[in-house]
Formats: structure tokens, sequence, C-alpha cells
């Protein structure tokens, strides 16, 4: 991946802050040849150690590929066009804010009760009012195969007007939070004090 320095992050909290509101990405494994999965991911951080979790239907051929080999996970996060005549200002150029998180790790495809449990896990943290019946869940996890990721690295990349001045930032700010649909590029530039809705500099 192109990463200008002015775009890189491996910053533990802003990753984890990241991961909490982003968690659907692509699962990338190229032994022995080059396949994708998009999937919602579970995130698991013990101190400074990650641990990535997702299910995959027993069927996916890339699943027979994943045990104990080299994985990638793409995790974006809100992006959003930026127009030229947003800056007020000669010779600027149309562009496109971005964010991501990639992850680099070994996989572990897990038995069936390490995916029941998986799955319950999931189920809880993105619908916790939702309560399934056992014998469905029973079901489900003959159709399924849980992963584990041992994640060894993390980097984001969070191209969101850094090689822009504060004063030219603010402009691509107010752009968007007027334009933006749905407007979080604007809210991820103010979580990071790229921009400051109330108009005042970072």
């Amino acid at each position: 991946m192109y990463l200008p320095k002015h775009f890189h992050t491996d910053d533990q909290p802003q990753i984890q802050t990241f991961l909490k509101q982003n968690y659907f990405g692509l699962l990338l494994s190229s032994e022995p040849e080059l396949r994708y999965s998009p999937l919602p991911f579970l995130f698991d951080w013990q101190e400074q150690r990650l641990t990535a979790y997702c299910h995959l239907a027993r069927n996916n051929p890339q699943l027979k590929q994943l045990d104990q080999q080299q994985v990638q996970v793409v995790i974006m996060g809100p992006h959003a066009f930026v127009a030229a005549d947003c800056y007020g200002e000669d010779h600027a150029v149309s562009t496109w804010n971005y964010s991501l998180v990639e992850l680099k790790g070994t996989a572990f495809t897990l038995n069936t009760e390490q995916t029941l449990e998986l799955v319950r896990r999931q189920e809880g943290f993105s619908a916790p009012a939702l309560q399934q019946a056992t014998e469905y869940q029973q079901k489900l996890v003959h159709a399924i195969c849980g992963v584990r990721i041992d994640v060894s690295s993390w980097l984001g990349k969070m191209k969101l007007s850094q090689n822009k001045s504060a004063a030219q930032r603010q402009k691509v700010g107010d752009y968007l939070q007027a334009t933006e649909q749905p407007q979080s590029v604007w809210q991820l530039m103010q979580q990071l004090k790229l921009y400051q809705a109330d108009g005042t500099h970072p």
C-alpha cells in the first residue's frame, strides 16, 4: 500500500477506536492463490496484543487455505469526495479523503464449539437484544467455521487532508459537513483534531 508519512498512523489507541467504529472489511489470503471475503470482524485487545475473529461459510473455497497461513485484513472507514472548489483557490485539485486499517497475522480455523462461542459473541456485540434459540445456533455452526487471526502488525492510513494547512483543512471540513452523505469523514477529522465544526482552527 502506498503510504505517505503524513497519512500513516500506528498509534494503538487511535487504531483501537477506529476498529470499534469500523469492523467490516476484507479477509485476504494468497496461498495457493489470491482469495478474499467481505466479512464482519470481532477484535479482542489484550494490552498490546490484538486478535481478530470472523467466520466463513464452510463451502467458501477460501476456508481451505486459511489454517496456519499468513493473511491480511483491510478495514475501510469513512471516505468522501473533496471538490477542488471548496478551497476557494486557483490550481486546486479534487481528491478523495478516506481511512483504513490494515492488519497482518496468522489465521487458525476454530472447531465447532469455538465457532459457536464466536457466533454468540458476535451477536452479543452487534445485537445485544437478539436472543436466538440454542437449537438454531447449533444448526448454524454446522454451516460455518470460525477463524482466529493472531495479528502480528497493524497500520492505519488516514488520508484526511493532513498535507494541507489548518485553514485549508477547515474549508474541507466545512465542505464535507455541508455535503457529505453520510456525514462521517468530517466527524473523523474532528475526532482526530484535524477540523473543528465550530469554525475554530484545531
